[in-house]
């Protein structure tokens, strides 16, 4: 990974964290923070062993912290938006706090990553939506490498929620968990993957794979030999047509993830082909025939529309494709 530009990266961090937006190429601070992005970027420090920014996105997330979950957006001013809650940005954060107990390279780092998350564990059972709850099991599995059982039955509780979304809304011709089909959706599979690596029942593997070949199928386009995300202009709604533009990178960048946990896991080889073509989507091979890799900046286009690609390189972009750059340099190690 030494050959990887990561201008973009660190033009988009400073001394508070990963800035949310761009305009163009250039980072627009009047639009903050969140914390979904510095916990991703957390996750990206660790895997690239970027040690002069671990500490940055890891302080970003004990600044977020309260008593009821994490703050969701911080302003320009370093006043926060929103109350704090167990939603969105409570799994991401528990995903990456999870993951730097057990990786990050410096033991007070551990200490501190176990320590928040600890605080914040209580509210794992309260967890309620799918991708919080697919984000929470990530978390929870990485937390239990040092402690075995310790949060064992809140594993088995969100991973039966998450398995119960999926029961509750599939059918013969609808194997998802909810009714429509929106963002970050390789994440859903991913979390019943770990669910499964966390407590062995192999009902979780069995859901996971069956979703993801779902997703695969309702997103594969066999004709065309490439990956058509829904966009977010519509979604992907059960019963009828999937919106074409407004997609957006982490849709390829979480199905890169998730396909190569599915490899690894179940060793079957068509899994880790399709991450190969979800991850060609930037480069190219997408509906309109454009690469979404800004070469001069490192910078990732926010995603695909009608007329072109959106010129603007937002945070979620670029960790997105160097997360999944990331899952296949993991593969030859």
């Amino acid at each position: 990974m030494n050959n990887i530009k990561l201008d973009h990266l660190f033009r988009m961090t400073d001394s508070v964290g990963i800035l949310e937006h761009c305009i163009f190429t250039t980072p627009d601070k009047s639009e903050g923070y969140c914390t979904d992005d510095n916990a991703r970027a957390l996750q990206l420090a660790l895997r690239l062993k970027k040690n002069e920014l671990i500490p940055v996105y890891l302080k970003f997330l004990v600044s977020a912290h309260t008593p009821e979950g994490f703050h969701q957006d911080l302003n320009e001013d370093m006043s926060w938006k929103d109350d704090s809650r167990a939603e969105e940005g409570y799994g991401r954060a528990m995903a990456a706090l999870g993951e730097a107990a057990v990786t990050a390279p410096k033991e007070n780092q551990r200490e501190e990553a176990v320590s928040l998350f600890d605080k914040e564990g209580p509210l794992a059972k309260k967890a309620k939506y799918p991708r919080v709850i697919a984000q929470t099991i990530i978390g929870l599995y990485y937390r239990m490498k040092i402690e075995k059982n310790i949060y064992k039955d809140d594993v088995i509780l969100l991973a039966d929620k998450l398995a119960g979304f999926y029961l509750n809304n599939s059918d013969e011709s609808w194997k998802w968990y909810e009714d429509a089909i929106t963002y970050d959706n390789g994440r859903l599979p991913l979390g019943m993957f770990y669910a499964y690596l966390s407590l062995g029942n192999k009902k979780y593997l069995d859901i996971a794979k069956e979703s993801l070949d779902f997703l695969i199928e309702s997103t594969y386009d066999n004709f065309k030999k490439i990956f058509s995300f829904p966009g977010f202009r519509g979604w992907y709604k059960k019963g009828s047509q999937k919106a074409l533009f407004g997609q957006q990178p982490i849709e390829a960048g979480s199905m890169v993830e998730a396909c190569v946990k599915a490899f690894e896991v179940t060793k079957e080889e068509k899994y880790l082909a399709f991450a190969k073509k979800a991850f060609s989507w930037y480069s190219g091979d997408n509906i309109i025939n454009k690469t979404l890799i800004d070469a001069a900046t490192g910078g990732i286009y926010d995603g695909l529309e009608l007329g072109g690609v959106n010129p603007n390189e937002g945070a979620e972009s670029i960790i997105s494709y160097l997360l999944a750059l990331f899952c296949f340099e993991d593969q030859k190690s």
